[in-house]
């Protein structure tokens, strides 16, 4: 079986014991449970990260997981790319915890999946700072002051967060080989269009999210890819966007729910 989880960002509580018995679900060692992004796992090489990945090594289900804007990529790049069912994959802890690279279509269980993780990050009013800066404390300063959120290049902030030309063209290479046509999506965010409807369906509680080069990417898969389902995080919410945009955050549901109920549904 294969189910399907948002944002952790480092917090796993929804994976405890007490918490997994309370879902209509009876998971096993078989069955795989993809996070839409930022996973926060891999964020600092420390005591947290090494007991974290003794312990989610050891759920009752295997982690699949594609990159989010909160994620060290620097320690992301420490990890090889290895082949694995049909696409690449790192393996951070060897067959439990995978990251599923960009651009890739993985057949797992007899479904196909192309993956493409990334997004920008909106929470940096205060500017991206460079500790090698000598301007750095007193933009950290001014930052603090305004009550603005900032980010550290190399330490909370990473430009791989967007993709490259490269890794957009392997997407659009490996859906052409596949006649553009795969029966699931995982990202961690929206198309832009889909982002635009999300916001006007949110109204005055929503947030504004402007278009980038990723958002502009996937509204160019959008209008070439036939697929049943496209399954994000990223907007730290639960809820169907419409019939074929699953937004996730803290609900753990299964592939594939049909969903009957309209509760959740913009």
């Amino acid at each position: 079986m294969i189910y399907l989880t948002g944002d952790c960002h480092g917090s796993f509580s929804r994976f405890s014991r007490r918490r997994l018995k309370r879902l209509p679900y009876t998971f096993t060692e078989k069955d795989y449970l993809i996070i839409c992004g930022d996973f926060g796992l891999l964020w600092a090489r420390d005591r947290e990260f090494a007991y974290h990945s003794r312990w989610l090594s050891n759920l009752p289900f295997r982690i699949l997981w594609v990159q989010g804007n909160h994620e060290n990529y620097d320690m992301i790049a420490e990890y090889p790319l290895e082949p694995w069912q049909g696409g690449l994959v790192r393996h951070i802890v060897r067959d439990r915890i995978l990251l599923l690279e960009r651009g890739q279509i993985f057949r797992i269980e007899g479904h196909t999946f192309f993956t493409f993780g990334g997004a920008q990050s909106h929470d940096m009013q205060g500017g991206i700072l460079d500790r090698s800066s000598p301007n750095f404390h007193r933009d950290r300063k001014r930052a603090l002051r305004q009550d603005l959120p900032y980010r550290i290049r190399h330490e909370s902030w990473w430009e791989q967060e967007l993709p490259t030309k490269a890794e957009m063209q392997a997407g659009r290479d490996r859906l052409s080989e596949a006649e553009y046509q795969v029966d699931y999506v995982i990202t961690h965010c929206l198309s832009t269009g889909m982002q635009e409807m999300l916001a006007k369906n949110l109204g005055e509680s929503g947030r504004s999210y402007e278009p980038d080069i990723l958002t502009e990417y996937f509204q160019e898969l959008e209008e070439k890819l036939s697929y049943k389902q496209w399954f994000c995080g990223h907007y730290h919410q639960d809820l169907r966007l419409n019939t074929r945009h699953r937004i996730l955050y803290r609900e753990i549901v299964h592939l594939e729910e049909l969903w009957e109920t309209e509760e959740g549904t913009l």
